[in-house]
């Protein structure tokens, strides 16, 4: 009872010496923010009366311990404060210095005690909810309802929660993945605060009157979020509309308080749930993001940049709004005014291609310029009535290393050429795994578990379609077991079925595990169905999730919920193939050429044709998606004809480069190859001749020319290797005729002009004369070297199997040797 009465003493007191206005306004707030089905259920619980008393003696206590420091307003110093930012702020906007929050809040334990009571009243009811949910066995059936809950609550709690639940909807090692699902639709969006208060800001921060500027300005704004609020204008002397962004005053002090007190709770809760998981560095990731944003003029630079470089590379179909630089400053920012739709609700024939365009908008940022946009949610990807793609709101980027880009292109080319061996070194150089735990990772039967997870999540179709062709494969696989089952969907035939599917699951790891270890060791039990959640759970000494994948991981889904909802069998796996194709055929750096290699020999070391020919198509269609804006014939060909462009300066470049050597060294094997097959009935024939022996003592020291001939004949033979060589002769002749075929088709129906393609050729040849010469030395050189390594090889493999196989061996690797010496004299002329 006193502890009520105080607190309805303090409350009294604060709203007696609040106008009327204000006060008003206040309860309106107030019952906004009531969720009956949490307080009924918070009222009823003995638990919600402990909280609540907690909440009454932290509100009480402060307003005891503050006295006469309770602020009060009159309508002018509210608006005065209010339109200052930065104050009661540890640090300023850009510069998230934790070291600096802990000095600064540590020497006002008031506001860490007010906000602290704020949390408890606002969460305790959700809280005793949860416990009760737990303790009568009711979590199932509740989770949706608390899923919404916890949505409510995280929007009730400010800017801060509201940025922090939006990460971590894709980190279900921190949070249960049943309420991080219900968290993914959390969206940024607040009341607004007071138009007059924005106003004012707006002319202060500018030096400007609005009404001298604008001919137009919005009364109310057209968008309000957590950090700042958005106006519609038109400028007077241009008659351009603008959108007017303008920060919520006091934000910084409010965010850098509530990471403050999370930082200060990070250890105790990490060690409470023997979390892997670097939580301290983890809240520091958010904060630096957090207080970044709040820097309009760090976001308006962003803005720039990404439009440039979008358009140095010639992705012209992707753009960012124009900044107005005199009228932005590090509180507001103005841009031109872009029309739009969002391209999630698009019901435009385009938004495939669109989709294709953001995803390949992504990548470039993620592994070419190193800047990547951290808040691609549905609202700030719009399609513009011609048909491009503009992403909005520029103030959360983060910067990704050099290292870390050529890490994730290597990861994606193992993902693409199905090489999940080496995912476990990609996972150490990702820093999803620390680099002494990749034996542990290895001998833990984990390997094959995300081997497999990894390829049906790469056919396409989102974790709904992977589940679906999981449970479609588990039934086709145990048919037998299941006939006595009339319906193969009865629960009792689904947990015959996943009972069958653990034991093989756990069966494949334990094997797995035991061909990597000596010991034989037991892999850990592991259940796909509980999905990553459940594998970083169980091996939480093992796996950690890096820092930067809370913004990757957010951007990547936001874009594959855009492609499922287009595409139910879309695969974010193979739409990153067109990039990938780009991106290795232009970099000539060592890790660059290794992800190629990856993708065109996989594991066995064989050209694998395919590839090569996805590696072509994959180019094209990424100038196409990013070049042109129609998608009709006209603007294909645009596109194919860039595509063919760019290909034939990385083939025919004067100056030698990877891809250049693999098909350099590719068109010498096979042309070996084709060569000794066309005399391969002649050797035969040859190989057939009675040998005559020499006379009986000299048997031991001569060898008859005959002999000497078949034995040699024997390193010119057609093996295994050669004959797939010869099918990919086959193949690419094939092709060739299919090309040249439709050339021919599409000249003839171009009015028969083959004089002006005949001049184009002859130009082209011209130009490329030098550079074709010095191609011509390296593919001399390259088959000499082809030809002297297959002669190294084969008679390393001879052995000792007879004096004439010794003789034939000794002229064969001195043949090499020859081999080796011309291969370097004709490199001379390239030179």
């Amino acid at each position: 009872v006193f502890f009520t009465k105080q607190k309805r003493l303090f409350h009294k007191t604060k709203m007696e010496n609040i106008p009327t206005r204000k006060r008003n306004e206040s309860k309106v707030i107030r019952g906004k923010r009531k969720n009956p089905s949490t307080n009924m259920l918070f009222n009823k619980s003995i638990l919600g009366k402990s909280a609540m008393l907690i909440t009454c003696i932290l509100s009480s206590s402060t307003a005891f311990y503050a006295g006469t420091n309770v602020k009060l307003y009159t309508d002018k110093n509210v608006r005065i404060d209010m339109m200052k930012h930065g104050i009661d702020s540890p640090y300023e906007e850009a510069s998230y210095d934790p070291e600096k929050a802990d000095d600064f809040f540590r020497s006002k334990p008031l506001a860490s005690i007010n906000r602290l009571g704020q949390l408890v009243g606002k969460s305790s009811g959700f809280i005793t909810s949860v416990m009760l949910d737990k303790k009568f066995g009711k979590e199932d059936e509740k989770a949706e309802q608390r899923s919404q809950e916890l949505l409510e609550l995280m929007t009730s709690l400010g800017p801060t929660f509201i940025k922090i639940g939006q990460a971590l909807s894709t980190r279900t090692d921190l949070l249960s993945a049943k309420y991080a699902d219900g968290l993914t639709g959390l969206q940024d969006a607040v009341p607004p605060f007071s138009s007059e208060t924005a106003r004012s800001i707006i002319e202060e921060e500018l030096g400007i009157k609005i009404d001298e500027v604008f001919s137009v300005f919005s009364p109310e704004p057209v968008a309000s979020a957590s950090i700042g609020q958005v106006y519609k204008g038109t400028l007077r002397k241009t008659g351009q509309d603008v959108a007017v962004k303008v920060q919520r005053p006091e934000v910084l002090k409010n965010i850098a308080l509530d990471l403050f007190m999370m930082r200060s709770l990070a250890p105790k809760w990490q060690e409470f749930q023997d979390i892997n998981s670097d939580l301290v560095g983890l809240v520091d990731a958010w904060g630096e993001g957090f207080v970044n944003e709040l820097d309009y003029s760090l976001e308006a630079e962003a803005t720039k940049e990404f439009s440039e470089s979008m358009r140095q590379r010639g992705l012209t179909s992707v753009f960012s709004p124009e900044v107005v630089d005199n009228l932005s400053s590090k509180h507001v920012l103005t841009t031109k005014w872009v029309d739009g739709e969002r391209l999630a609700s698009s019901n435009a024939d385009d938004v495939p291609r669109l989709c294709g365009v953001a995803l390949n908008a992504y990548l470039t940022m993620m592994l070419d310029t190193g800047t990547l946009h951290c808040d691609p949610h549905p609202g700030n990807l719009l399609r513009t009535p011609d048909g491009r793609l503009c992403i909005l709101d520029w103030g959360m980027v983060i910067t990704v290393p050099n290292d870390l880009q050529l890490s994730l292109l290597e990861f994606i080319a193992n993902l693409n050429a199905e090489n999940y061996e080496e995912v476990p070194n990609d996972l150490v150089k990702l820093s999803f795994v620390p680099e002494d735990k990749l034996e542990e990772l290895r001998s833990s039967g984990m390997t094959i578990a995300i081997s497999k997870m990894l390829k049906l999540a790469g056919e396409g179709g989102g974790p709904k379609g992977a589940m679906q062709r999981m449970v479609q494969q588990n039934k086709d696989k145990y048919a037998d077991q299941l006939a006595q089952f009339d319906d193969i969907d009865s629960p009792e035939a689904k947990k015959l079925r996943q009972k069958l599917f653990r034991e093989d699951w756990q069966k494949e790891m334990a094997e797995d595990a035991t061909s990597r270890t000596e010991t034989g060791s037991k892999s850990t039990t592991l259940d796909l169905t509980n999905g990553i959640e459940e594998l970083q759970k169980q091996n939480s000494d093992v796996f950690a999730i890096p820092d930067y994948f809370v913004y990757m991981s957010r951007a990547f889904a936001t874009l594959e919920g855009i492609g499922l909802s287009s595409d139910n069998n879309y695969s974010i796996t193979k739409a990153c193939f067109p990039y990938l194709a780009k991106r290795v055929l232009s970099d000539d750096s060592p890790r660059a050429r290794g992800a190629l290699r990856t993708l065109l020999y996989g594991k066995d070391g064989e050209l694998n044709l395919s590839k090569l020919q996805e590696l072509t198509t994959g180019l094209e269609s990424y100038t196409v998606s990013t070049s042109s804006v129609q998608t009709n014939r006209d603007s294909s060909d645009k596109g194919r004809n860039v595509a063919a462009e760019q290909l034939t300066s990385v083939i025919l470049a004067e100056e030698s480069n990877y891809v250049q050597e693999l098909l350099l060294n590719e068109t010498a094997t096979m042309l070996d190859a084709s060569v000794r097959n066309a005399f391969s009935p002649t050797f035969t024939n040859i190989q057939r001749l009675p040998s005559l022996a020499p006379p009986v003592p000299f048997g031991a020291l001569f060898t008859s020319p005959l002999s000497l001939v078949k034995e040699a004949l024997e390193f010119q033979t057609i093996d295994a290797r050669d004959k797939k060589r010869l099918e990919n002769v086959r193949i690419l002749r094939e092709i060739a005729g299919s090309i040249s075929s439709k050339t021919n088709d599409r000249s003839n129906a171009a009015d028969g002009n083959i004089g002006e393609v005949v001049g184009r050729l002859a130009q082209e040849a011209a130009a490329r004369q030098n550079a074709l010469r010095r191609i011509g030395a390296r593919f001399g050189g390259t088959l000499a070297s082809v030809q002297a390594n297959r002669l190294r090889q084969r008679a390393e493999k001879k052995g000792e199997a007879s004096n004439s196989s010794k003789l034939a061996g000794r002229i064969a690797i001195s043949g090499a040797k020859r081999l080796d010496d011309l291969a370097s004299t004709i490199l001379l002329l390239d030179r």
